[in-house]
């Protein structure tokens, strides 16, 4: 920062150097141009025409002479004549004729010499050789030739002294001129070398990260290149901190920094003999151990990078103690060029975060199933396109009425090669590769246009649930909503969209308001899996969520654990405080029904395979015919009815 600081002045001081030299060499040039146009005025224009005029004047009397004793004939001396007419106009019109301004003598001179020789037009067209008559041509134009030499000397007098003059004028110019190109090209030079000895210094911060000092991905690519070309074989190790976006949400991004550098300052120490760290950008660390080839070195390193994380952070008296996730690959064993092995260290890097393992060894089997990934997501586009993916519904039943009142839409793929794919896979998958969108639009309007069919078979009142993936929650949402409900007729409160804990928490101002824009549009909002993120209570309440829905996690063991159903009734109970809508998933026996009942005196719904499983919207509407039936028996007096 300091030869910054130093720099700058220094560049602008020459770049003003620069410009003053430049100007003043600019300026110079003008002038001797200038001053060149004068020299010529002076020494071609005025003198140049009287002379040619005199010269003219003596060849005409001379020819007129001639003439008289038979030496040429007439139209010789007419052709004579004609060249020294055509002199006096030269000197009397445009810029010649300006220049005279200051020689009135010389201009009378020449417009008198004019206004003879047009008056003598007559005579000399109709002059005889051998007459008297050439005489008078002689006496009036013959004594013009010496005032017309006077004249010519006079003007050629002054042109010598205007150069005489301005000889001088041109010796300054020119040691100005001089002196200016020679700062010029000193202050171009100075300004080089410091351009230059910048150039090497941005090379050398270009390969430096600015917050940690270490060296940044472009260094680390030309470290590996310079071990390819040499085929020196190296182990590559990619650290990665866990949850460090939270970190920054939670405590803000100068703690996250402060960690940051923490983390270069610890792997920096650890690095021993043929062992380099840089950092990859955001919370990404790459080592490089040179000469490293088996896996008991790489371990020892990695083993000594897990020991110095051990020790907490303190920040403010908080304790901080980085997770990290570490991916390995070797050159040229996992691959000979750099940037394919960079990438597969990220894909081992990735496979240790996903299984929460300290650190992942990349082979082959990884890369096959990046390449299952890859394939899913080609054969997922035509599955949209072709409409090979389906929808299953399961009901959610009022606890009270028995009556169900609503179904949540479930993605389901039976891949014509790979069979069935779990539902979480084909969210990943389309989170991955940038499918979200269109796979979600895809189950939002297939759903809305289901349930069309069924509001217009009868069941009205009948809600729609539809999952949003995180890739979804963005404000391209509420145009992908309106859109569907306007395409399939279907009332705005018919719909609701579940969003998870973890999707909405994670950013919860901007949560905020998308959640609130879709409420302006009519459309009701659930949180789904509640219990299983890290959402607070006040959070909550600001959330414009209509319903809430208890993980299947905590229902499970109501119907044996007294604790078990206890948190189940507090969770309903503080639920029911902020207003919410309670659904309880996973019921799956009569005994978890029936505590569910007995719990609480708050109002729940429940949505289990005690009531239906996920079924084809064919056989799932039967489902629905028949629990309407009953709904409808239930409601007749003298009736009971258990499930």
């Amino acid at each position: 920062m300091k030869a910054k600081t130093k720099a700058w002045p220094l560049l602008a001081v020459l770049y003003l150097s620069i410009l003053l030299f430049t100007g003043s060499t600019l300026y110079c040039l003008a002038q001797i141009q200038n001053a060149t146009r004068v020299m010529e005025k002076y020494t071609y224009d005025v003198s140049w025409a009287l002379m040619q005029l005199q010269l003219e004047l003596g060849r005409f009397l001379n020819s007129v002479e001639i003439y008289h004793y038979g030496g040429i004939d007439h139209d010789t001396l007419m052709l004579r004549y004609d060249i020294l007419w055509s002199r006096t106009p030269i000197l009397l019109s445009g810029q010649l004729r300006q220049s005279m301004k200051d020689k009135q003598k010389t201009l009378r001179l020449v417009q008198l010499i004019e206004s003879n020789i047009r008056e003598m037009e007559s005579n000399i067209t109709h002059l005889k050789s051998g007459t008297p008559d050439y005489q008078q041509i002689m006496m009036r134009l013959a004594p013009l030739q010496e005032p017309l030499s006077y004249s010519l000397a006079s003007v050629m007098q002054k042109n010598i002294n205007v150069y005489s003059g301005n000889d001088k004028r041109f010796g300054q110019l020119r040691n100005a001129l001089l002196f200016m190109v020679s700062g010029l090209v000193l202050s171009v030079m100075l300004l080089s070398g410091l351009l230059i000895r910048e150039a090497r210094r941005h090379f050398r911060m270009a390969r430096v990260d600015p917050l940690t000092g270490l060296a940044n991905r472009l260094a680390l690519l030309e470290k590996m290149e310079s071990y390819a070309a040499k085929e020196t074989p190296f182990g590559l190790v990619l650290v990665d901190i866990n949850d460090f976006r939270d970190i920054n949400s939670k405590f803000g991004y100068n703690t996250g920094d402060f960690l940051l550098r923490e983390l270069a300052k610890r792997t920096r120490s650890l690095c021993e003999n043929g062992e380099w760290v840089a950092r990859l950008g955001g919370d990404q660390f790459a080592m490089i151990q040179r000469e490293s080839s088996d896996l008991r070195q790489v371990r020892e390193l990695v083993s000594r990078l897990l020991h110095a994380l051990k020790q907490d952070i303190i920040i403010d008296n908080y304790p901080f103690r980085l997770e990290v996730g570490i991916g390995i690959a070797f050159f040229p064993m996992d691959s000979k060029l750099t940037q394919e092995l960079l990438s597969r260290a990220e894909l081992a890097l990735f496979h240790s975060r996903k299984a929460h393992v300290p650190y992942v060894i990349y082979d082959n089997s990884l890369l096959n199933e990046t390449a299952r990934r890859k394939h899913l997501a080609s054969d997922m586009i035509m599955a949209l396109e072709h409409n090979a993916l389906e929808l299953y519904y399961q009901p959610i039943v009022n606890l009270e009425s028995g009556r169900c009142e609503a179904v949540e839409a479930l993605l389901r793929w039976r891949h014509p090669e790979l069979g069935f794919i779990p539902p979480n896979e084909v969210i990943q998958v389309a989170e991955e590769f940038q499918l979200a969108e269109k796979l979600g639009s895809w189950v939002l309007n297939t759903a809305c246009e289901q349930l069309y069919q069924w509001q217009q078979l009868g069941l009205v009142d009948l809600q729609m649930c539809v999952n949003i993936s995180p890739g979804m929650y963005q404000r391209n949402l509420l145009k992908l909503v309106a859109k569907a409900l306007m395409d399939h007729h279907i009332p705005a409160a018919s719909l609701v969209l579940e969003v998870t804990e973890d999707t909405t928490m994670r950013e919860v101002k901007n949560s905020l308001q998308l959640m609130q824009d879709l409420n302006q549009q009519g459309v009701q909002l659930a949180l789904d899996d509640f219990g299983t993120g890290y959402s607070s209570l006040s959070y909550l309440q600001k959330l414009p969520v209509s319903k809430v829905k208890i993980d299947r996690s905590f229902i499970q063991g109501i119907d044996t654990s007294i604790e078990a159903s206890e948190l189940v009734a507090n969770i309903c109970r503080m639920g029911s405080m902020l207003g919410k809508s309670l659904v309880c998933e996973g019921i799956e026996t009569q005994a978890q029904l029936d505590v569910l009942r007995t719990l609480t005196d708050i109002h729940l719904y429940g949505q289990g395979y005690l009531f239906s499983r996920p079924e084809q919207a064919e056989k799932v509407y039967q489902t629905l015919l028949e629990m309407e039936e009953q709904w409808l028996e239930r409601r007749q007096p003298n009736k009971t009815y258990l499930i």
